[in-house]
């Protein structure tokens, strides 16, 4: 009977809250002629959310893809701590740009630079993590 009571009492309460987001880093391209693109998000959750418009104008069409292991994310996370990555300005777009964005508690910073240059030291080491992260991410079945 107690474990009736036990089960009843737990069956109440919601088997797992949903985590608050912490951070996420998006890491994507957009320009040309239509000035559409794509991006890939890693909340801190782990989820990777990528998204895709046709148009500068059009709505973006967004999608959970895959997640990224607790080792990659432990790695993406020291990163983002690093203080001198929120001092790091850049925004040099061209025809065609890389843009990393980053929403780390109450900092949210956006860099993009021509599609073919290379971000500032440490954005450029944040974003060469956040794609290796993606490549290495585990897919949706």
């Amino acid at each position: 009977m107690n474990s009736l009571v036990v089960a009843l009492i737990l069956a109440a309460f919601p088997v797992a809250a949903e985590q608050p987001l912490k951070w996420s880093v998006s890491l994507g391209s957009s320009g040309g002629v239509t000035g559409g693109g794509r991006t890939s998000i890693i909340r801190s959750s782990g989820d990777i959310v990528s998204e895709k418009w046709a148009t500068a104008t059009s709505p973006h069409e967004s999608e959970v893809t895959g997640y990224v292991n607790q080792e990659e994310l432990e790695v993406i996370q020291r990163l983002l701590a690093d203080p001198n990555l929120h001092k790091a300005q850049v925004s040099k777009p061209g025809n065609m740009s890389r843009v990393l964005q980053v929403n780390y508690g109450e900092i949210k910073k956006t860099f993009t630079v021509e599609v073919n240059e290379p971000f500032p030291e440490p954005v450029e080491r944040l974003s060469r993590e956040v794609a290796r992260a993606l490549s290495a991410a585990k897919q949706e079945e």
